[in-house]
């Protein structure tokens, strides 16, 4: 019954009464929020239902917006989708959750307040990002925006595909301080969305349009791929793929199997074949089990022997191993257990605290920081320093899970906004997160491991054509759209 369910979640079909799209729910657009007030799912997990607490912070972020609107003299969605409302955003998550977040009352009224305080000296490199299917919602500004940037585009009548692609753009590029970014999918023939050739034919038009390089693109693999170390080279060769991403838990269908990454049979002659082909970057799935997928091999316990046995190769693990297992939790649980135990995350910690040399291993953020910044700030923390103690901040990447969760604006905004508290440090030893540990893990750390020069970057990418594209798109009055595109429980 998971399975079927899961899979018909993943199809779009047969959905249960009770599952609906986030951005479905919200229209009219007058629903929508700057930031998510519950779990939203990408479809490798069920979400659960709104909190008591998450419920407060929606009600008073509602009520609120309608009084300060009113009295800036704006519509509510304008106020909401300005720099105003993400700040009354982060004011409600204050209120209710306490301190966690740095805002100034100021930043809700004055929009000139945003820019002085929060500077955008950033570089902001997401690894984790992915296109969705957008139930027919065409970012209008784009049409009318593309055509003198991209004669690709004129005048041709848009495709399906062309509006997730479009879209993309908009939610990834428009609507957020992202610079750059690797499209990601997973590496299944029966759950994915796009596949490499897919994520690489984007991947050259995006930067074709920009004239720059704004997106780089994962090769999906798996040891169950029929010639998987020939179609290794090809991805390598012909589609010049930037890194590759690895999905070991998966579900147990068709010829395709659950696996593990220091499997000296299955994964030992891939690991040769892209040395040997000059690569040397590998990303990996753990944690977030798929419903009906190997719970074991969803376990990280594989990633120690395989990063010892090739310190050549540099793996991220994606979602930092979170297990996340929030679906088998009551609302308002906490994931935390005894003696600040995060499963699965704190086995990658411990690994790294018994392999202090294992220095080829890192922590990506992709949906952990997202749903445990909004539901539970506190298991955020935990998650956040427990990580940073045991592989410093310069072993820590961006990543958010764009676009399942909407515009990844938020997250950028909540991860700058986000304080460790002192009591926090003082009691489990936790460092501090600083601003520049917070450049390091915002794009810094992957541009190194891309082989991205960010400062060269920086002079290049303000006078690219997706620079130019996103000025005009703000001078035509282009707003973010607040959507979010994963799964709710209502």
């Amino acid at each position: 019954m998971l399975r079927s369910t899961i899979r018909a979640v993943v199809l779009g079909r047969n959905v249960p009464p009770m599952w609906i799209k986030k951005n479905r729910l919200d229209r009219p657009q007058d629903g929508r929020l700057p930031i998510p007030t519950q779990i939203i799912s990408n479809e490798e997990y069920f979400p659960t239902s709104q909190t008591p607490e998450q419920r407060k912070v929606e009600l008073l972020l509602k009520e609120w917006s309608v009084q300060r609107s009113k009295t800036l003299g704006l519509s509510r969605r304008e106020f909401l989708a300005g720099s105003c409302g993400m700040a009354m955003a982060f004011m409600a998550m204050n209120e209710v959750f306490g301190p966690w977040f740095r805002v100034h009352a100021s930043e809700t009224y004055d929009p000139e307040a945003y820019p002085e305080l929060w500077p955008k000296s950033s570089f902001v490199f997401d690894v984790q990002t992915h296109h969705v299917r957008t139930d027919g919602v065409e970012p209008l500004f784009f049409r009318k925006l593309s055509a003198p940037f991209n004669k690709e585009l004129a005048g041709v009548e848009p495709q399906k595909g062309d509006l997730q692609f479009r879209n993309f753009i908009k939610e990834v590029f428009f609507d957020s301080d992202t610079q750059v970014a690797v499209i990601s999918g997973v590496a299944s023939n029966l759950f994915n969305v796009l596949n490499s050739d897919e994520m690489v034919e984007g991947r050259e038009r995006i930067n074709a349009m920009a004239g720059s390089q704004r997106l780089l693109a994962h090769g999906l693999t798996a040891p169950f791929f029929p010639n998987f170390l020939e179609e290794t080279e090809r991805m390598a060769l012909e589609l010049k793929v930037d890194s590759w991403k690895f999905y070991p838990g998966v579900v147990e269908r068709k010829g395709e199997f659950p696996f593990w990454m220091d499997d000296e049979d299955l994964m030992y002659p891939f690991y040769e074949k892209i040395l040997g082909l000059g690569m040397d970057l590998v990303c990996v799935h753990k944690g977030l089990p798929l419903p009906g997928s190997s719970l074991e091999h969803n376990h990280p316990r594989d990633i120690e022997k395989a990063a010892r046995d090739h310190p050549g190769i540099n793996f991220i693990i994606y979602h930092s191993g979170f297990k996340a297992a929030n679906y088998e939790l009551p609302p308002g649980d906490s994931y935390i257990q005894e003696g600040g135990y995060l499963p699965w995350t704190t086995d990658l910690v411990r690994m790294r605290e018994a392999n202090p040399d294992m220095t080829n291993v890192y922590m990506e953020l992709g949906t952990t920081f997202g749903h445990t910044v909004i539901t539970h700030p506190n298991v955020c923390a935990h998650f956040l320093g427990q990580i940073l103690k045991a592989y410093g901040a310069d072993h820590v990447i961006w990543g958010t899970d764009a676009i399942w969760w909407g515009s990844p604006q938020w997250q950028i905004e909540a991860f700058r906004r986000f304080r460790m508290p002192e009591e926090l440090q003082e009691e489990f030893g936790y460092p501090d997160l600083t601003d520049a540990d917070k450049d390091k893990i915002l794009g810094l750390n992957a541009a190194r491991l891309y082989g991205i020069d960010p400062d060269e970057a920086r002079k290049a990418l303000p006078a690219d054509g997706l620079s130019q594209l996103k000025n005009w798109y703000g001078h035509e009055g282009g707003q973010p759209s607040n959507t979010q595109y994963g799964w709710i429980k209502t």
